[in-house]
């Protein structure tokens, strides 16, 4: 025998409705059990989706991570390549400055050997020019004439320097004519001759001591 839960009217057997009510338990039971298996189908549905999202998530921090670490990799590799152009520049900038160094080391060189005519002038002829000093100079390159400046201006080391520049000129005359005899080469040393007159004389116009190539520092 069974009564209604709700109106306690009997319910014969075989039935499950009230005849009274029509309250059917195992039906609301099934319904009920319907309801909480959908409500945890539901529940599954919503983790699987926070579980998505939450992958979503971390995929999409590491893909920032990713781009954030490959443009600190460029950056360095930016930083790098100019660092290298610094470090080319400054090696540039080393040489060219001690090629710049080495060049006016040789231009106070030169300057040293070939200064410019500072010769006193003949104290005891103090009416005497510097062009006079100049042309006894010159003339010092013309064979014997060599003996001009320790006669007409001996207080002038300017002339007396050309003036022994003059004497090795002319003892290479001797030696040059004696040789070209001897071995047939006397053209050659004729034209070398020639060049030392021009080249003596071109520094005494320019007020220029400088010794003559190959001869001018012997015996110095």
């Amino acid at each position: 025998m069974a009564y209604c839960n709700k109106c306690g009217a009997y319910i014969p057997d075989g039935l499950s409705a009230c005849l009274a009510c029509g309250y059917d338990e195992s039906a609301q039971t099934k319904k009920n059990t319907g309801a909480a298996a959908k409500s945890t189908s539901d529940i599954v549905r919503e983790r699987m989706e926070e579980q998505r999202r939450a992958r979503q998530e971390e995929n999409r921090r590491w893909a920032e991570q990713e781009e954030s670490r490959r443009r600190q990799q460029e950056q360095s590799r930016q930083w790098a390549e100019q660092e290298k152009q610094r470090r080319q520049q400054q090696e540039q900038s080393r040489q060219w400055a001690e090629q710049e160094y080495a060049r006016r080391q040789a231009e106070r060189e030169n300057a040293a050997r070939n200064y410019t005519y500072r010769s006193t002038l003949n104290r005891a002829n103090p009416g005497k020019t510097a062009d006079s000093g100049k042309l006894f100079a010159a003339l010092s390159y013309l064979s014997f004439l060599f003996v001009l400046p320790h006669i007409f201006c001996p207080q002038d080391e300017f002339a007396k320097f050309h003036a022994k520049q003059g004497l090795k000129l002319f003892i290479f005359t001797i030696l040059a004519d004696t040789l070209g005899a001897l071995t047939g080469f006397g053209w050659i040393l004729s034209l070398l001759r020639f060049y030392f007159i021009y080249k003596g004389m071109s520094n005494a116009f320019s007020g220029v001591e400088e010794p003559l190539p190959y001869i001018g520092n012997i015996g110095n």
